[in-house]
């Protein structure tokens, strides 16, 4: 008897499709089961090279039972930076064969990630990392921006070519230099002095403490304003009357910057996430590309803004001084570097201004020093602090231990690290052991570094003498110690602009306003019963995923303060 086995044509389509997509799953579950068991065996065999592992880890789970043991007890919506603090706080436990905390620790996360990790935690390592042979930035810095910049900003071009990154980090750094910044200062003033009175605003009468609001959703929209004036002369108003379409824009899209996991990548085949970035990036080119336009037109002749220093060089670099064509790479260029800008630098700088005035309200010792170099650099009159910065912008540097005191802030509330690719030919090498980096994703997490006591001697303390001491002095910070705004060639652009904003915040603000951020309050404000959480005691911690949050956004309540005759 013949059988028949009948065409392929008469197969249904979608069992077809059906099996076509089954053989996709399983080859594609073949690879990470192979991936996964490649790395739990690289992980083994570093401790036959003499290299320190946390113990235990589990050929099943990696090193991800320790990750869940080091956060029990820390509320759900804490940062996941605490893990890091309470894994170097405790390192005895998972080395307890190791004298010392290892230089870099190894972890296995897998499949959650998909290479293992290297936390630095040695301000040795650091500088081989960033500065002895700076390492190209990971891949997935590019691949988690995209959804905000499209792939085109100083960051992204870090990880594709360091030439190119290059080249526009020598076009850009004229607008971030201490020159123009200073020379910006009437803009800085315009936009501090407007949040200043909006909280002055907020307090009660005849010294009394005024109503309930949060912080960070002031500084937040003060920070907009300012790096939206001083990258591309643009006007916002946020603080007054915003959201606009730019920032609401932005907001839309930064919660889809994310890191490369399996996850994040199934969520960029939704369409949610197609049509999000789409209308979303088309508000925001529409609104950066006439201001783009102005300033390449300009010639150049009232150059001031960051756009406007860097076109005006690219004439000089590219055809001797001439206008320069916007070619439609260069539009996507410069809207990318700009998205950018906006982007990382208006949340870190207002979460820093958050948390250094709740630092800050926390010492009576501080406040004072404060007022009282504030009182010597600016005068007497705090009516007068602005219009003596107009005349006078560089009295600024002078202000150094309002300058130390966010130093100290920083140190204790760095927000952000960095992400390097391993490679083949980098090993760190510390006390005579070489550690290989190839095939892992370097982190560097700058609160594990500022946290260690053989670094920072009582590390725990607010103390910002330590950045006013001489060398030798035993709170000097060690070289390579300080590290919020990372280090090297691809240290953060705009670490003098962050830094002048929060000096000006405290100036407007130290003599004029006492503060009190009220958590009990705010509980009753919101009918809250449950009981109230904390992180190293404090009701004030960093809360959700990338660069975070202050808890509740900084509740607080303001008065005027009696000034002394």
């Amino acid at each position: 008897m013949d059988v028949a086995f009948g065409r392929l044509e008469d197969v249904p389509v979608r069992i077809l499709t059906g099996t076509f997509v089954i053989l996709l799953l399983v080859s594609w579950l073949a690879r990470s089961l192979h991936r996964g068991i490649a790395i739990r065996r690289r992980i083994r065999q570093l401790s036959s090279h003499s290299i320190p592992v946390m113990q235990p880890h589990s050929f099943i789970l990696g090193h991800l039972p320790i990750l869940k043991a080091l956060g029990s007890g820390l509320p759900k919506d804490a940062h996941p930076g605490y893990i890091s603090e309470r894994l170097i706080a405790e390192w005895k436990t998972y080395f307890p064969k190791e004298d010392t905390c290892p230089p870099v620790i190894y972890l296995d996360l897998w499949p959650f990630f998909p290479q293992p990790i290297i936390y630095v935690t040695s301000a040795e390592a650091c500088y081989q990392l960033t500065q002895g042979n700076p390492q190209p930035r990971h891949p997935m810095f590019r691949w988690a921006l995209t959804p905000a910049t499209e792939g085109k900003d100083l960051i992204s071009m870090a990880c594709t070519s360091m030439s190119t990154h290059k080249l526009w980090r020598s076009l850009l750094n004229p607008g971030f230099s201490s020159r123009n910044l200073i020379a910006s200062m009437p803009v800085l003033l315009e936009e501090v002095l407007i949040f200043t009175n909006m909280l002055k605003d907020a307090a009660g009468s005849d010294g009394n403490w005024g109503t309930m609001f949060t912080v960070y959703d002031k500084t937040i929209r003060l920070t907009f304003d300012v790096i939206a004036r001083v990258a591309l002369g643009l006007r916002l108003h946020e603080q007054t009357s915003g959201p606009g379409p730019l920032f609401q824009a932005l907001s839309n899209v930064i919660p889809l910057v994310k890191m490369d996991t399996l996850w994040n990548r199934a969520e960029r085949l939704l369409p949610k996430y197609r049509k999000i970035t789409s209308v979303n990036g088309k508000i925001m080119r529409d609104a950066l590309l006439p201001q783009i336009e102005r300033s390449a037109q300009s010639h150049g002749d009232d150059a001031g803004t960051i756009v406007d220093l860097a076109l005006k060089d690219l004439q000089v670099k590219s055809n001797g001084g001439k206008t320069t064509q916007l070619t439609p790479d260069l539009v996507d260029t410069i809207i990318s570097q700009i998205k950018f800008f906006l982007f990382a630098g208006h949340n870190t700088t207002a979460q820093t201004i958050c948390w250094t005035l709740y630092e800050v309200n926390k010492y009576d010792n501080v406040k004072e020093a404060l007022r009282a170099e504030h009182n010597e650099v600016l005068g007497a009159d705090p009516c007068r602090a602005a219009d003596t910065l107009r005349s006078q912008p560089y009295k600024i540097k002078e202000l150094r231990y309002t300058t130390a005191v966010v130093k100290e802030t920083l140190r204790l509330h760095a927000l952000s690290e960095t992400f390097r690719q391993g490679t083949p030919g980098f090993h760190f090498k510390i006390d005579g052991k070489s550690f290989p980096t190839e095939g892992c994703m370097i982190q560097t997490n700058p609160v594990i570094i500022h946290l260690r006591e053989d670094l920072w001697p009582r590390p725990k303390e607010f103390l910002p003498e330590r950045f006013m001491v001489p060398e030798g002095h035993a709170l000097h910070p060690a070289k390579n110690a300080w590290r919020p705004f990372e280090m090297g060639s691809m240290r953060c652009i705009g670490e003098e602009l962050a830094m002048m904003e929060i000096v000006l915040c405290l100036v407007f603000t130290v003599r004029e306003l006492e503060f009190d951020f009220d958590w009990v309050g705010w509980d009753k404000l919101h009918d809250r019963s449950e009981p109230p959480e904390y992180v190293n005691g404090q009701r004030g911690y960093r809360c959700g995923d990338g660069v975070g949050h202050i808890k509740d956004n900084l509740p607080c309540r303001v008065k005027e303060r009696m000034l002394p005759a």
